[in-house]
């Protein structure tokens, strides 16, 4: 064990990374995934979620419309479903720690140009590309695809331990809401493009695309080079094609389905703080049920996780979705805070999805084009959700409701739950790439 631990570091040139592993004794996908976790623990806090925070400043700022300023949120989403599979391809070609790096130096630039945008055009391109496209590929699409690499047995365990930095770094939400009404937006921007800095400059230095960099092999195994699978290929190369993929109706069901569940889940949470000024409640209020859903999702992803590396992950997301479902239904009759934050609650369930959906892919479809193939999903799943935050703007410009536009998430969500039944039936419980 000594004599492997020394080759690593040897091979490694002395790294950072090789020191942890000779040092510290512990398997190096747990440092990764801690180090994927902190920065979701930022990403939460002062990231993506920070537009629903934005919606009212920039409103009275620029002096638009609430489907206008809801346009942060689907121009972003469109321009990535449009390079989604741009950006699976560039991971499985030159692995997502290179693209991470790349992209998180132009995400910390977004939040730099923001705060010196002058016009709402301006705000809205840089919402598009560094803070759209290259924020999405450095924090919510590089993680996935390195954790589903170092582990196997645990695939959905340690995905819903990424996404509990996710659930925890909301936390910060109610301190960020404080400093963009005490210090306004624009300084604030500057405080999020510093976190940012701070934070992804150990992650970067820590994580490693694969075991197999290193020596070693996933979930902690001794290395074996004479695993293969079907046709002799290395098993870090086993999986199935992206042709392959999209020829067999699961690929589709999946992904119409999760689009479904997160056109709801995203409508409401790019809406939550003015929403729940609709509903009767204060900006404060909105903040803290919006962080709330946020921490909520940290038992309830480790709860369906448990489930999902146990028993067949798409039956659980039927379950989930009813769960959504359900919150919808609370979401649009509630009168009193406590009807409220149940919703809320039961709403998080659709926060929860992402964890769940890249292992069940990791699962169905191997390691091989992983990538290109999740992120092809991915942009079919961006591109449903894409209009949901400015149709739901639009519709309180035009009726001064949010009723019509929870009605309207209602009917999406049923095609999501049968979406959903229909993957759980064509699932293929052995793949062919599996068969040896």
């Amino acid at each position: 064990m000594a004599r492997t631990q020394q080759s690593d570091h040897d091979s490694l040139g002395g790294s950072l990374a090789a020191n942890v592993v000779v040092r510290s004794g512990v398997f190096y996908g747990w440092w990764i995934l801690l180090a994927l976790a902190m920065m979701r623990v930022m990403a939460s806090g002062v990231g993506n979620q920070v537009r629903s925070l934005l919606v009212l400043p920039l409103e009275e700022e620029f002096q638009v419309s609430r489907a206008e300023v809801s346009l942060m949120f689907t121009g972003g989403s469109i321009a990535v479903a449009l390079t989604g599979p741009l950006g699976g391809w560039l991971m499985d070609k030159f692995g997502p720690r290179r693209i991470m790096i790349i992209t998180t130096a132009m995400s910390i630039a977004g939040y730099l140009l923001l705060a010196a945008a002058t016009e709402f055009w301006q705000a809205l391109l840089i919402f598009t590309i560094p803070l759209g496209v290259a924020y999405n590929w450095a924090i919510l699409n590089s993680g996935a695809p390195i954790l589903n690499n170092w582990f196997e047995r645990g695939k959905a365990r340690a995905l819903s331990l990424l996404n509990v930095g996710h659930g925890a770094g909301a936390l910060l939400l109610p301190l960020m809401a404080i400093a963009i009404v005490t210090f306004e937006w624009r300084l604030s921007m500057l405080i999020a493009a510093g976190v940012m800095t701070v934070v992804m400059i150990p992650v970067l230095m820590v994580v490693r695309n694969t075991p197999e960099e290193m020596g070693l092999a996933p979930d902690g195994d001794k290395p074996d080079p004479t695993r293969a699978a079907t046709g002799g290929r290395p098993a870090m190369l086993a999986g199935m094609t992206l042709a392959q993929a999209v020829r067999g109706p699961f690929f589709w069901a999946v992904g119409i389905g999760s689009s479904c569940m997160l056109f709801v889940n995203s409508g409401i949470i790019a809406h939550i703080v003015p929403l729940l000024v609709w509903k009767g409640q204060t900006e404060n209020i909105g903040a803290l049920l919006l962080s709330l859903q946020l921490v909520w999702t940290v038992p309830v992803v480790l709860g369906v996780s448990w489930a999902a590396d146990r028993y067949d992950g798409t039956k659980i997301m039927v379950g989930m979705m009813c769960v959504v479902l359900a919150g919808a239904v609370t979401l649009l009759i509630a009168q009193s805070l406590w009807s409220l934050i149940l919703a809320v609650m039961m709403l998080a369930t659709g926060g929860s999805h992402w964890a769940i959906f890249w292992a069940v892919l990791g699962r169905q479809y191997g390691r091989a084009n992983y990538n290109s193939i999740r992120l092809c999903i991915y942009s079919i799943i961006i591109s449903g959700i894409a209009g949901a935050p400015f149709f739901a703007g639009l519709t309180y410009d035009r009726t001064g409701s949010y009723g019509p536009w929870l009605q309207i998430i209602l009917f999406v969500g049923v095609l999501g739950l049968i979406a959903f039944i229909v993957a759980a039936i064509t699932r293929k419980k052995h793949p062919t790439w599996m068969r040896g």
